[in-house]
């Protein structure tokens, strides 16, 4: 990467999957400009890796800040995937089980979004935004309307007492296992 930016063929380049060591490692022997990771209000485990990332000057891409779609609040127990053609069929989180075990974090979803009159995919990309400089969200999204939506969520400004109370809160519910975080168990 380093022969490439002094050949002018790139300007930056980055990680993805990236754990602290592997950050250290890479950005010795060139700069690197950003990781892409799993993060979302589900899957907080590389957190740990801000205080690095601070430190380095090093941008976070998350990717699947929804958690797959689920913290988009739109789905329940009479949600069902095609077992072959959607992978969301053997995420956790979408299961019966799943769905019940995360009642709580949906419910401060709906909450938050009611009070900011937003949507709770908005209020979990807002988190995100708000939560740090350096985080970008990249939510997949499909449809036009869902597009919109997300970027309309860069317009909801959190505070960071209400970043903290979100962070708290999420600290002691109870929430299920998560795809990228757990194993993916076929039914």
């Amino acid at each position: 990467m380093s022969e490439l930016i002094q050949e002018g063929k790139i300007t930056h380049w980055g990680l993805s999957e990236a754990d602290e060591d592997t950050i250290r490692h890479a950005h010795a022997v060139c700069p690197v400009t950003a990781i892409q990771n799993r993060y979302s209000m589900m899957a907080r485990w590389h957190e740990r890796l801000f205080p690095v990332l601070e430190e380095l000057g090093i941008g976070y891409v998350a990717f699947s800040p929804l958690a797959n779609g689920f913290l988009s609040a739109k789905y329940n127990n009479n949600n069902e995937f095609d077992g072959v053609f959607d992978y969301r069929s053997t995420m956790p989180q979408f299961t019966s089980r799943g769905v019940e075990q995360n009642q709580e974090l949906l419910a401060l979803l709906h909450r938050m979004a009611d009070e900011k009159n937003a949507t709770p995919a908005q209020i979990s990309l807002a988190w995100m935004l708000c939560k740090k400089p350096y985080l970008v969200p990249i939510p997949g999204s499909r449809k036009v309307e869902r597009m919109k939506e997300n970027a309309d969520a860069a317009e909801i400004l959190l505070t960071v007492d209400e970043i903290t109370a979100l962070d708290e809160a999420l600290d002691t519910m109870e929430m299920s296992d998560v795809f990228g975080g757990s194993k993916i168990k076929k039914n």
